[in-house]
C-alpha cells in the first residue's frame, strides 16, 4: 500500500504541539497537576484548554490507522513484536533511564515524604517521572486488544461495517465517544483513560483507515474543521480558567464533541494540505518518537532551574528559557543518543533507516 504521508506528517507535528503545549502547562493556572508550585501567566492557560481534548486522541487515530496498514504486511505476533521493540521496552527502561531527573524534580517539591522510607521515595520517583511515556504503555495495551478484537472478528466484519460510514455516521460517532470517555480510567492515575483512547485507536483501525473515509473528509474538510475550530472557542470562552484535565471536563458532552470535531477536521485538512514528503518532513517523521520520550525531561530540568536559581526574573521568563532548553537539548541529545548501537534501539525505539523493514 502508497505510503500516506500526511500520517507521518501529522504524527511529528502533534509531538511538537505536545512539546509545545507542555512549556505553557507546567505553570499553568487552572489548577492541572504538575508538581511544580508556580503559577504562570493564566492567559497561555487558553491555548492549552483548546488542545488538551484532542490531541492525544489525534494521537490514538493515527496509531490505530497506521497498526491497520502495518498489518497489512505484517502477522499479528510481527506486528506485537516491532510494537514491543519499538515502544513497549523504549518506555519502560526509560522509566529506568531518562525520566528519573523529572522523578526527581517532583520529589523536590513533594511534601509529606520526610518520613517516607528511601525506597519507596525511590518508587515514587520512577513512577512519576514517567511523563509522557504513559502514551506508550497504553497504546501497547490497545495493540494487544486489537490482536484479541482480530482474532474474534476473523472475517473482518467490522472492517466491512466501518468502510460504510459516511459524514453524518462520522459525526455522529462523537456520542460514543463520549460514552467511551467515562469508561475504563485508572484510578489516581487519569492519564490512563483505556475507554477513550482505546476506542479511538480502535475507530482509526475500523473506520478512518479506509481510503473512502479519509475522501469523505477531505472534501468536507472545510466545514468540518471551522466547526472545531468555533467549537473550540466557545470552550475557551465558557470554560476558562477551570481544569481541563478532570473528569467534569473531559466527560462533558460538548467537550467530547468538540473533540471528535476536531479530529475529523484535521484528518481531513491533513489528506487535503500535508500529503507530501521531503528531506526535512523524513527527518522530523523518523526523530519525532525521540522528541516524544525525551522532551520532558529537559522540562523538568530546566523548571527545576528557573524556580531555585532565577526567583528575581518574571515568570514570563521562564517560558521562554524553557522553550529554548527544549529547542536545544531535544534535538541534540536525540542525534547523540540515535547514533549509540543497541541504546538507540532500547531506550528510543530507534531503528537505523538501513535496518528498517519495508
Amino acid at each position: 500500500m502508497k505510503r500516506l504521508n500526511y500520517l507521518d506528517n501529522l504524527r511529528w507535528m502533534t509531538v511538537i504541539l505536545v512539546m509545545i503545549y507542555h512549556v505553557f502547562y507546567i505553570f499553568n493556572c487552572s489548577g492541572v497537576p504538575t508538581g511544580i508550585p508556580v503559577n504562570g501567566i493564566a492567559l497561555f492557560d487558553i491555548p492549552c484548554m483548546f488542545v488538551y481534548p484532542w490531541f492525544m486522541v489525534l494521537m490514538y487515530v493515527i496509531s490505530g490507522m497506521s497498526a491497520r496498514y502495518a498489518l497489512q504486511k505484517r502477522t499479528d505476533k510481527e506486528f506485537i513484536h516491532d510494537r514491543a521493540v519499538r515502544i513497549l521496552i523504549p518506555s519502560l527502561l526509560g522509566m529506568l533511564t531518562y525520566t528519573l531527573p523529572t522523578g526527581w524534580v517532583g520529589l523536590q517539591f513533594a511534601e509529606g515524604l520526610e518520613d517516607v522510607p528511601q525506597f519507596v521515595n525511590v518508587i515514587i520517583m520512577i513512577l512519576s517521572g514517567s511523563g509522557p511515556l504513559w502514551f506508550c504503555h497504553l497504546l501497547f495495551v490497545i495493540c494487544l486488544i486489537l490482536k484479541l478484537v482480530r482474532k474474534i472478528d476473523k472475517n473482518e466484519k467490522l472492517l466491512t461495517l466501518g468502510e460504510k460510514a459516511n459524514l453524518p455516521i462520522l459525526l455522529a460517532l462523537a456520542v460514543p465517544v463520549w460514552l467511551s470517555s467515562m469508561t475504563l480510567i485508572m484510578p489516581m492515575i487519569t492519564l490512563y483513560r483505556l475507554g477513550i483512547y482505546g476506542f479511538s485507536f480502535l475507530l482509526g483501525y475500523y473506520v478512518i483507515s479506509h481510503e473512502n473515509v479519509q475522501k469523505i473528509l477531505e472534501k468536507h474538510a472545510y466545514p468540518v474543521g471551522g466547526a472545531g475550530l468555533v467549537l473550540g472557542i466557545i470552550i475557551c470562552i465558557f470554560w476558562r480558567g477551570q481544569n481541563y484535565t478532570a473528569d467534569e471536563f473531559l466527560q462533558h458532552p460538548f467537550i467530547n464533541l468538540y473533540l471528535w470535531v476536531m479530529v475529523l477536521g484535521i484528518i481531513g485538512l491533513g489528506r487535503k494540505f500535508l500529503n507530501f514528503r521531503n528531506k526535512f518532513t523524513e527527518f522530523m517523521g523518523s526523530r519525532s518518537q525521540c522528541y516524544y520520550l525525551l522532551h520532558y525531561t529537559f522540562l523538568s530540568l530546566s523548571t527545576y532551574f528557573c524556580i531555585t536559581q532565577l526567583t528575581a526574573v518574571p515568570v514570563g521568563v521562564y517560558y521562554i528559557i524553557n522553550a529554548i532548553v527544549l529547542a536545544i537539548c531535544t534535538p541534540l541529545v536525540t542525534e547523540i543518543m540515535i547514533r549509540i548501537p543497541v541504546l538507540n534501539r532500547l531506550l528510543l525505539g530507534y531503528i537505523p533507516k538501513q535496518k528498517q523493514s519495508a
